[in-house]
C-alpha cells in the first residue's frame, strides 16, 4: 500500500501534468460533485476528472451577481449522474472550454467570457424520453396601436409554445432582451422556424401538451434559456445535432407519450407524424 506521501506527491505531479496540457488546450474534463458551504447550504460545483481539483468560474457580467453562471447546467448535469458525477468515467465528462485564470494543485480558476463554452458528453445521447424541453423561435407579429407582438413557437413542429401568470409577462420582456440590446445581429436564426444555431430552450412542467400548443405550468421547475449557450449544453446533448423533420419529431413525442401512458396524445401526434410526412402543414 503506497503512503499518503506518496499519493500526494504522484497528485501533485497529475495536476502538474494537466495544467500544462490545459494551458495548450484550454479543455478541462470535469465533473458535478454535491458539497456543504461553510454556511451549512448544499451546493454543486465542478471537479476536473483526472486531478478531482475544483473548478472555479470567475465573470465580471453584472447578471450573475444573482445566480452562479452554469446553475441550470450543474442541476441537470447532477440529475442525470452516471459518468457526469463520479471521477472514473471518461466516456461521460463536461468539456469547459476556456481562458485558465490561475491554477494550483487544489484547483483551477477559468474566465467566464467570450471564449468560455461547454459540450456535455454521455453516452446515452439518442434516449426514448428526453427531457421536457422543447425549441423554439421567436416569431413577431402585428400587435395593437401598430406595436409588435413577440411569442413562441417550437422548431421544426410550429406549435405555439405558452406559459401561465406572471411568468408570461417576463417571457414578454426576455424575448425583447435581443432587439434591446443588439444581440439579435448575431442570432439571426432566433427568428427563423428552421435550424437549431440559434433559440429559446423552454424547459419545466405541461399543463398542455396538445398538436397546436405546449402550454407551460408556472413553476420554479420553468426556464426558458437563450441559446446556444452553456446552460443549454446538457439538454442539446440529448437532441440529435442533425436537425430533425417535423415528421419524426411528432414520431418521436407519439413514442414518448404512449409510454408514459398518456394514449390521447400519442394517438394525436402519430396522426399529425403521418401527415407531415405526406407534407401537410399545421397553421395555427
Amino acid at each position: 500500500m503506497s503512503s499518503p506521501s506518496s499519493r500526494s506527491r504522484r497528485a501533485a505531479h497529475a495536476a502538474k501534468v494537466t495544467a500544462r496540457s490545459a494551458h495548450s488546450s484550454g479543455m478541462i474534463k470535469c465533473y458535478v460533485e454535491l458539497f456543504e458551504r461553510p454556511d451549512g447550504v448544499r451546493d454543486l460545483r465542478f471537479r476536473e476528472k483526472l486531478t478531482r481539483r475544483t473548478v472555479r468560474v470567475l465573470t465580471d457580467q453584472p447578471m450573475y451577481r444573482q445566480f452562479a453562471p452554469m446553475s441550470n447546467l450543474l442541476q441537470d448535469c447532477y440529475a442525470h449522474g452516471g459518468g457526469l458525477t463520479t471521477p472514473r468515467d471518461r466516456k461521460e465528462h463536461i468539456a469547459i472550454v476556456a481562458p485558465i485564470f490561475a491554477q494550483n494543485a487544489q484547483e483551477i480558476v477559468v474566465w467566464f467570457g467570450d471564449e468560455f463554452s461547454v459540450t456535455v458528453n454521455i453516452v446515452s445521447a439518442r434516449i426514448a424520453s428526453p427531457p421536457v424541453s422543447v425549441w423554439c423561435y421567436v416569431e413577431e407579429y402585428p400587435g395593437e396601436n401598430e406595436s409588435l407582438g413577440l411569442r413562441l413557437r417550437e422548431k421544426a413542429t410550429g406549435r405555439k409554445v405558452e406559459m401561465y401568470g406572471k411568468t408570461k409577462d417576463y417571457l414578454t420582456e426576455f424575448l425583447a432582451s435581443p432587439r434591446f440590446t443588439g444581440a439579435y445581429k448575431l442570432m439571426p436564426n432566433l427568428y427563423e422556424k428552421d435550424g437549431y444555431h440559434d433559440y429559446v430552450l423552454v424547459s419545466g412542467g405541461t399543463a398542455v401538451d396538445s398538436y397546436d400548443v405546449l402550454l407551460f405550468e408556472d413553476g420554479a421547475q420553468l426556464t426558458y434559456l437563450l441559446g446556444p449557450s452553456p446552460d443549454t449544453a446538457y439538454r442539446d446533448a440529448f437532441r440529435v445535432l442533425e436537425e430533425e423533420s417535423a415528421a419524426a419529431a411528432h414520431s418521436r413525442t407519439a413514442v414518448t407519450h404512449f409510454e408514459s401512458g398518456r394514449y390521447r396524445e400519442a394517438v394525436l401526434y402519430a396522426r399529425l407524424a403521418v401527415e407531415m410526412a405526406c407534407g401537410g402543414v399545421v397553421q395555427t
